[in-house]
């Protein structure tokens, strides 16, 4: 029996002037696939201009695999309404886990959440933008590699991103000066320049003020961060032939939130010029049915990997040497279903052929042409 432990947070004490936190939960949480992981706590900034510090939850799996986990890292980061619990699901774990599926690889992990979902702070809603989480996740990958977070210094921080969490990452590659605080490597899913109008206006219309939902009401979150409204998840996020019941219904019950802000900054971060600075090596990694990004239409096509290549290229430089993966019979939250685990080792065999084989490679300019 592997141990489980509780995803805790260790709160860092804050003065008068870094008001505005408010309460966090916690929910039935997944298992340690290994006694190596541990909680951790991380302090962060908003922008280099606000001083205000805020903490960011998170677990650390170290591995003592030579050729992985002992360089590298895959930082996770949840979309919209999720929190760590997408990539660590407490019910079937050797199904579901992504977490589980990366340390069984050799990797070490650090599975966070976000500011503003799960045990991490909740700053007011106005402040959560896509930029102030690009920021933040900058910090967080300094951290790492310079070893302040668990004691284990890395060389190589792989992003690891879904949906929201995918665009903070596209970002935060695209942007950044600081060699330090960019991903080496980039798994994007759920993620596309171009969405499905109808689906996406559906799921804005099951949005609403968390202060009115009766599992994150008693929270006391304040005006601007909102949730699904009770049953629109499975409608949203799955394609129900290639889901179970019972993990739906615990999605439901860990459901976290979103901020009127990212809600707004997200759309802008959709650029089609953005991506074009990103010189890191790129995999997107999309359900075949996620109705968020795909439609049956040639242009909305995410079917096979070329489709989604064909959809995508125009947007990123030959830095990023981009990659896809299509999972069959998979709707947006990809992690939730059946056949998750192909997508997991789908992403550890294209990362293995850049950190392990050398089978591809890159330097501090992008991705090399293959030999």
């Amino acid at each position: 029996m592997r141990p489980t432990a509780l995803f805790m947070a260790i709160t860092v004490a804050v003065t008068a002037a870094t008001t505005g936190l408010f309460p966090t939960t916690g929910y039935a949480e997944g298992s340690d696939p290994y006694p190596t992981c541990g909680a951790q706590s991380v302090a962060v900034t908003l922008s280099p201009s606000d001083p205000t510090v805020y903490t960011v939850a998170g677990r650390l799996c170290l591995r003592d695999n030579a050729d992985r986990g002992m360089k590298t890292v895959e930082l996770m980061l949840s979309g919209l309404t999720y929190d760590h619990n997408y990539f660590n699901l407490s019910y079937a774990p050797d199904r579901y886990s992504y977490v589980y599926a990366a340390t069984n690889r050799g990797y070490s992990t650090f599975n966070i959440d976000r500011l503003g979902v799960g045990l991490s702070d909740k700053p007011p809603a106005d402040l959560l933008t896509m930029q102030a989480h690009a920021y933040v996740t900058e910090q967080i990958i300094r951290k790492l590699r310079a070893g302040t977070i668990g004691g284990q210094a890395f060389s190589t921080v792989v992003g690891i991103g879904h949906s929201l969490g995918a665009g903070v990452l596209q970002r935060l590659a695209a942007t950044t000066t600081d060699p330090a605080g960019a991903p080496d490597y980039l798994v994007l899913s759920g993620w596309l320049h171009a969405g499905n109008p109808p689906a996406l206006a559906t799921l804005g219309a099951s949005l609403y003020e968390a202060s009115a939902d009766p599992t994150l009401a008693p929270l006391g979150l304040p005006s601007g961060y909102l949730t699904t409204r009770p049953g629109t998840r499975a409608t949203n996020f799955y394609q129900l032939a290639n889901a179970e019941s019972t993990v739906i219904s615990l999605d439901e019950s860990l459901k976290q939130t979103g901020t009127t802000a990212e809600r707004q900054t997200l759309i802008a971060d959709r650029s089609t010029t953005l991506t074009l600075g990103i010189r890191v090596p790129v995999l997107l990694s999309v359900g075949a049915l996620d109705t968020l990004q795909c439609a049956t239409t040639a242009d909305l096509s995410c079917a096979t990997a070329a489709d989604i290549i064909a959809r995508e290229s125009a947007y990123y430089g030959p830095q990023a040497c981009l990659t896809a993966y299509s999972i069959s019979g998979a709707g947006h939250s990809v992690n939730m279903h059946f056949n998750a685990r192909t997508s997991y080792d789908s992403h550890h065999t294209w990362l293995d052929n850049y950190t392990v084989y050398q089978v591809n490679a890159k330097d501090a300019n992008g991705c090399l042409p293959a030999p």
